[in-house]
């Protein structure tokens, strides 16, 4: 059985609107609904909203969904604290949890299904939805071990010039064991420049402790576009449809 953890608490600045970035819409629906009918799709056992920004107003909205459960990240330090927040909604999960976003409409249900697979398949504790770019750009970058294991994932601006030429990124999607999460989320640190808690650091630390940490291919990229502006939103808006026929 899966859980589904839904990353939902960004003020969403640069959207330069007093309404939350997940109730904005998309083709007429609030981009958090995109990612909570995905869960749906995927017969979640149990889904965990991480909520903070105008956190009364997100809820309210969806108060038909009573099998949601919300929980506020506040202040907001990072991803990684983001899932820190749901954890107490988890401490009795055994299986494997999904991280999504949800500011990411466009995610197809097959790519998840193949994500959920090859984390099955392969015996991960952890596996990162990833995409081969031509063009990577300030993505994080996927390193792995000459056997294809996923050893750390470096963000850009920290990457060595030969980091820099991998055209494999991260996607912003996890599926990590339950059990495993729990004990790994306590070593995450502020030690960064941004001093939050990175949850693409929980590669490393497991990876190093010899757990299996691998990663899935996801087959467009405009599936896991997220949304920073209104502009972003409305040129999502348009991709999609043209994509969808």
């Amino acid at each position: 059985m899966l859980a589904v953890v839904i990353l939902a608490a960004g003020k969403g600045t640069r959207m330069k609107s007093d309404l939350p970035k997940v109730l904005h819409t998309l083709a007429g629906q609030p981009l958090l609904s995109y990612t909570l009918d995905l869960a749906q799709s995927l017969e979640a056992g149990r889904v965990v909203v991480v909520v903070g920004h105008q956190a009364p107003r997100v809820k309210d909205f969806f108060a038909d969904r009573p099998d949601l459960r919300f929980v506020i990240q506040e202040p907001q330090l990072g991803t990684g604290h983001a899932v820190m927040a749901a954890a107490p909604e988890l401490g009795d999960w055994k299986g494997p949890v999904l991280i999504l976003c949800g500011d990411v409409p466009g995610l197809k249900r097959e790519t998840i299904a193949c994500l959920l697979a090859a984390h099955a398949q392969q015996g991960n504790a952890l596996t990162v939805l990833g995409m081969d770019l031509p063009d990577p750009g300030h993505y994080g970058r996927l390193v792995t071990t000459p056997d294809g294991q996923l050893r750390r994932i470096t963000e850009f601006r920290d990457a060595s010039e030969s980091e820099r030429a991998i055209r494999q990124v991260n996607a912003g999607i996890y599926v990590v064991n339950a059990p495993d999460l729990l004990a790994y989320l306590p070593r995450l640190t502020t030690d960064n420049d941004q001093k939050e808690y990175y949850l693409t650091d929980l590669v490393e630390l497991m990876a190093s402790a010899g757990l299996k940490v691998g990663f899935s291919l996801c087959p467009d990229p405009l599936e896991v576009a997220g949304v920073n502006s209104k502009e972003e939103l409305e040129a999502l808006e348009a991709q999609l449809a043209q994509a969808r026929g």
